[in-house]
């Protein structure tokens, strides 16, 4: 038992340092093989590349290898080098004596053939052999096409001057000479300078030109017929003879599309032209017709006038239908002839409505309030009856409608109106001719003229505010109707002049201000001033009269209003508002002149 005991921890011991030993072999290992991978491994590939490139092939000068002592060039292979050299000699030679001609070029061709037979022989030919025998290509190319270049020069020039003498045919056997020694250049001799391919495009253009230039000319010439039945106003005979001409312009810009006499806004110049013409007589009836009415109008025959009016406009409509792309072609000329053959057949309704205006405008200013209703219903018929009978006459004024239209839904209370104006107005001081409202124009009084009262502090009592300067100047062109008078917007002079003196005044039995703490008083709630005036100060502050305010953005208003202190109201006020603007502190009264 104790020699079991024993063996049993004998072997225990082993095992565990036979795993000890494998452990420490198995890290070692795995190291070795890091160190093997990433350091052992990319040695090894740079070496194999450096190897490869250090005894991979090298660049060999063939001729520096030629020069060897050990590198021999074949007798036969030598002689035709030699016998190209001498062919090029001899031809230098001649160039020497005299201008070379195309048989002498045969020499360059033969030293060329040699040389290409040399370069070919040679399993290793040197870069110098390649080099003369480009050489004598590019040189053979550029001498051969001398020849034929200066020779298509020659023939240009002298095409140009065929055409410039009017001998178009030889012109045109010339041109096409040097576009053929343009083209066997460019198809022979590729290595010369002489090479171009725009000069072709530009020779044929020029060629085009040629071709074209008869057509042109019988279109110049019918050109210079059309101007002479212009000139005799034989328009029917101009216009036959333009479509002429724009058949054949046509013809040319299709079979010569190239050539610069083609043009697409020529014929579209002929055809203006031709129709022109064509409408050129309706125009002149149309003129006729319209310079008759316009001297019987003078003459005051309004009946006679209307039928030239309308006749011409007959015409007028005519030629917008048939000639559609004329240049007489107007809707605005239609438009006017039917306003003038119109207000010509209205002249008698037309002159009855201005008397009657100025009739009623008479009549209200006298107070003749029954005539002036009279004549307001009557005008309301005739207004109607052009409307609808002559909607394009000049007498169809707008402004007139509208305005007769109000005195008409309105007549029944114009002595009403009139009373209530003529009983609160006061003479403004070295002013004889013009008159101011006493008090602030009413809430009450503002919705019988406008039918709408914009306030926020809705009371009849009260002073209209919330209006613009727009809305009161409104009010005051409706007034004026009623009472047919000039009626507007105090000016600062007009209002200080109202106001007077103000040094022994106690402003606060005469102005509502802040002080009463009430916010917006009635009208005339407080003493008139020294001028017998209610309101000028205080209350709402009042919109003015000014030219600038006409064209401009901003309008005054002047007097303070409830909002504002005693101190400040003592100083009348004087601000600036946009024109549009309705606040509930601003009203008005106004003036009649």
């Amino acid at each position: 038992m104790i020699f079991l005991h024993g063996y049993k921890l004998s072997w225990n011991k082993f095992i565990i340092e036979v795993s000890n030993f494998f452990y420490i072999n198995l890290t070692s290992f795995m190291n070795l093989n890091k160190l093997f991978f990433f350091i052992l491994i990319p040695l090894f590939f740079i070496g194999f590349f450096v190897l490869i490139t250090i005894s991979g092939p090298k660049t060999i000068d063939s001729d520096e290898f030629m020069k060897k002592p050990s590198f021999e060039i074949p007798e036969e292979y030598e002689a035709l080098r030699l016998k190209s050299l001498s062919m090029e000699g001899q031809f230098e030679e001649i160039l020497s004596l005299r201008e070379y001609n195309l048989s002498d070029l045969d020499l360059l061709l033969e030293a060329i053939e040699l040389q290409e037979l040399y370069v070919s022989a040679l399993p290793y030919h040197g870069f110098q052999a390649h080099q003369r025998l480009d050489f004598l290509k590019q040189r053979y190319d550029q001498l051969a096409s001398e020849i034929y270049h200066a020779q298509s020069i020659l023939d240009e020039r002298l095409s140009q001057e065929y055409s410039e003498q009017g001998e178009h045919a030889k012109a045109i056997e010339k041109i096409q000479s040097a576009i053929e020694g343009q083209t066997t250049i460019n198809e022979l001799y590729g290595l010369s300078t002489h090479r171009d391919m725009n000069r072709i495009t530009q020779l044929k253009r020029t060629l085009n030109y040629y071709n074209a230039y008869p057509l042109y000319a019988e279109i110049q010439e019918l050109e210079r017929k059309v101007m002479e039945f212009v000139k005799s106003e034989e328009w029917i005979a101009a216009a036959e003879v333009m479509q002429q001409i724009i058949k054949k312009q046509l013809f040319l810009n299709s079979e010569y599309r190239s050539s610069k006499l083609a043009s697409s806004s020529k014929v579209n110049d002929y055809k203006l032209r031709e129709v022109t013409y064509l409408s050129e007589p309706l125009r002149q009836d149309i003129n006729s017709f319209t310079a008759k009415a316009d001297a019987l109008v003078q003459k005051q025959d309004y009946k006679s006038a209307a039928a030239f009016y309308q006749e011409a406009l007959r015409l007028q409509i005519e030629l917008n239908k048939n000639f559609l792309e004329s240049p007489y072609n107007s809707n605005d000329q239609v438009n006017d002839l039917l306003v003038k053959s119109q207000t010509a057949g209205s002249y008698d309704l037309g002159e009855s409505i201005n008397n009657l205006n100025f009739e009623i405008d008479r009549d209200l200013r006298l107070r003749n309030l029954g005539l002036a209703k009279e004549k307001i219903i009557r005008i309301a018929d005739a207004i109607l009856r052009i409307k609808e009978e002559f909607p394009k006459s000049a007498y169809n004024d707008r402004d007139l409608e509208i305005k007769i239209k109000f005195l008409n839904y309105i007549r029944n209370d114009l002595l009403r109106i009139q009373d209530r104006v003529y009983e609160n107005l006061l003479p403004i001081p070295d002013e004889p001719s013009k008159q101011i409202y006493k008090s602030e124009v009413s809430q009450a009084f503002y919705d019988m003229i406008m039918g709408v009262n914009p306030s926020r502090y809705q009371d009849d009592l009260k002073p209209v505010e919330s209006v613009s300067w727009e809305d009161a100047r409104n009010f005051c062109k409706r007034l004026s109707w009623i009472l047919g008078l000039t009626v507007r917007l105090p000016k600062e002079y007009e209002f200080r002049a109202m106001v007077g003196r103000l040094r022994y005044v106690k402003l606060e039995k005469h102005v509502v201000s802040n002080l009463d703490g009430d916010g917006l008083a009635d009208i005339q709630s407080k003493e008139a001033l020294a001028l017998g005036a209610h309101d000028l100060l205080g209350n709402v502050s009042e919109w003015l009269y000014s030219e600038e305010a006409n064209y401009g953005d901003f309008a005054k208003h002047i007097g303070g209003h409830f909002g504002d202190s005693l101190e400040a109201i003592y100083t009348v006020p004087l601000r600036q508002a946009n024109r549009n603007e309705r606040s509930r502190l601003i009203g008005f009264r106004f003036v009649v002149e």
